[in-house]
């Protein structure tokens, strides 16, 4: 059994916390709805992955990509709500038993985390505070934002640092004055915003120092979109109904690679700009860039971005 096997085995050991994956799947579909449900092959297919890793066997093709498929599902999205995020349900808080010391310990950062809206109210992309002016982003959500151009004006665009399901958006948006800085190949833009103040209760986002290896857990903080060419029908199961609100996703660092890490976070369209926060420190190690519901999420790594950032924080 090579390297990656000894992964995926020790991913859906977490994942599953020792259950059949038949029992995972029924929880899943008292959820979704039978209708909804992936064909019962994926089932057998990922059991069978499981049982050929135990033994020291490598699985087919077929198995194995069923086995990460399962995974994925077993990845919640709980929401954020005044400031706070949601418990984890006791099916999967055994599989992030960091939770809630992340609970506490994020607290300061969601309300620096915002949704990028183009004016009047066109949702984009997530992006998040690292100073009193300096918001991080995608250059692709740049992009969608200025229709191409990589320019903006004060008030074209707006950050909604709450938004949160189920609570007066009081606050009056944060205008977006302009752009400060964009990658010329890595996939990150930096806004220039309104001056925001912080203090104990708010403070801008943080970089964890240590690079991040395969089975790190982490969490996507964003605001994921529904997309009905995208998706599976039973997204809207899954996300009750509730998109484009504050979430956090849990999940795993996959794989590393050149200025990237893959994570298997349940993301959509919407999370683009989403900061990868480390479970352990709640601290920036990615910047999520791209992904497709239940097969891959890829993030412009820590290392990378922190140094594009650094120069520009000290002007």
């Amino acid at each position: 059994m090579d390297e990656t096997d000894k992964l995926y085995l020790a991913r859906a050991t977490r994942a599953f916390n020792n259950r059949p994956v038949a029992d995972v799947l029924d929880k899943i579909k008292a959820i979704v709805g039978p209708g909804n449900m992936p064909p019962i092959e994926q089932s057998k297919l990922a059991e069978q992955a499981l049982d050929r890793l135990r033994e020291g066997k490598k699985p087919t093709a077929k198995q194995i990509a069923a086995l990460e498929f399962v995974i994925r599902l077993m990845r919640p999205v709980p929401l954020s709500r005044e400031g706070a995020l949601e418990n984890l349900s006791p099916d999967v808080a055994p599989s992030f038993t960091h939770w809630p010391q992340f609970q506490k310990s994020v607290k300061p950062f969601l309300y620096s985390i915002g949704r990028i809206d183009l004016l009047p109210k066109e949702g984009v992309g997530t992006g998040f505070l690292v100073s009193d002016g300096v918001l991080v982003t995608n250059r692709h959500v740049l992009d969608q934002l200025s229709k191409g151009t990589g320019v903006l004006e004060k008030g074209q665009a707006v950050v909604r640092l709450k938004f949160e399901h189920g609570i007066p958006d009081t606050d009056a948006p944060v205008k977006i004055m302009g752009v400060l800085a964009v990658h010329e190949s890595l996939d990150i833009a930096l806004l220039k915003v309104e001056k925001q103040k912080f203090g104990d209760g708010r403070q801008p986002l943080k970089f964890d120092p240590h690079p991040v290896t395969a089975g790190h857990a982490v969490v996507a903080v964003g605001y994921p979109f529904d997309d009905s060419k995208r998706n599976p029908l039973f997204i809207s199961a899954l996300f009750g109904g509730k998109f484009g609100v504050k979430r956090a996703a849990p999940g795993e660092v996959a794989g590393t690679g050149p200025h990237s890490i893959l994570h298997d976070c349940t993301t959509l369209g919407g999370n683009s700009g989403s900061p990868i926060l480390s479970m352990e420190t709640a601290r920036v190690v990615g910047l999520h860039r791209d992904g497709y519901f239940l097969y891959r999420n890829e993030a412009v790594d820590g290392a990378a971005l922190n140094e594009f950032i650094s120069p520009h924080l000290k002007k």
